[in-house]
């Protein structure tokens, strides 16, 4: 192989390596979709307490047993004061719908109740907060709807997305709460909407969605490690590319 056969071949090799590297979302165990960029594990299902809920009509009144009082940042609508927050049936409504402490409180419950064999369940997070409007990734959902499951900006997850959107259920064309306070109003805390892809703040007394996931690969998994099987292909398609031009380079070299 002379030097320009070997220098085609590294580049062949890296850039399929590139692209054994992209984003994927991968089936992680009953429940479980794993985002090995992000490097968490979403529940499968995008509206997990309305599902609970028709299974258990005594569900919200199990939470706030479990769950009675929610840390909360001093504000005007700290109910409790000293940073505390009592919850009762007024933060949750109907359709799987909650304030923001209903929905802190949601993701402690699934704790206690070792939800899927796992208690490190948690409301997703924003990384920084500087990014209002579209096109912002600096959140696990903002990560999930452009990067995970290919959303655009200005369009709706559940129209515009990549194969990977058939992994999940229940997800819904309305506004998900974060478990990130608005660092400017903390009676503020942020949301994302996946009906456009924009990320915003809004009060903690509006009803909101919530989308449970878990840091890490929870399920452990060695098959979330595994490329995507159209990056699989491409690998393919570009050896026997190469092992062609080094037929011919023989052949005629």
């Amino acid at each position: 192989m002379n030097h320009k056969t070997k220098v085609a071949a590294l580049l062949a090799v890296g850039f399929l390596g590139a692209n054994l590297a992209q984003a994927s979302l991968i089936a992680d165990g009953p429940g479980l979709v794993y985002d090995n960029v992000a490097n968490v594990t979403w529940s499968s299902n995008g509206n997990l307490l309305a599902t609970m809920e028709a299974s258990n009509p005594s569900l919200v009144a199990n939470i706030i047993a479990a769950v009675p009082t929610v840390h909360d940042t001093p504000n005007g609508f700290d109910n409790a004061g000293a940073g505390n927050y009592n919850l009762s049936t007024a933060d949750f409504n109907s359709s799987g719908t909650m304030d923001w402490w209903g929905a802190m409180a949601w993701v402690k419950y699934l704790d206690s109740i070792n939800y899927l064999g796992h208690s490190t369940w948690m409301l997703p997070t924003t990384y920084t907060q500087n990014c209002f409007g579209v096109n912002c990734t600096n959140s696990m959902l903002g990560e999930l709807f452009y990067t995970g499951l290919g959303g655009s900006a200005g369009q709706s997850i559940t129209t515009t997305h990549n194969t990977s959107y058939g992994l999940f259920t229940n997800v819904l064309n309305s506004v998900y709460w974060s478990g990130t306070e608005y660092a400017s109003s903390p009676n503020s805390a942020w949301v994302f909407y996946p009906n456009n892809g924009y990320q915003g703040a809004f009060y903690k007394v509006y009803n909101y969605y919530s989308w449970a996931v878990l840091p890490g690969n929870a399920a452990g998994n060695a098959a979330a490690n595994v490329p995507e099987p159209a990056s699989l292909a491409l690998l393919g398609i570009g050896l026997l590319g190469l092992m062609a031009g080094l037929r011919r380079h023989r052949r005629f070299g």
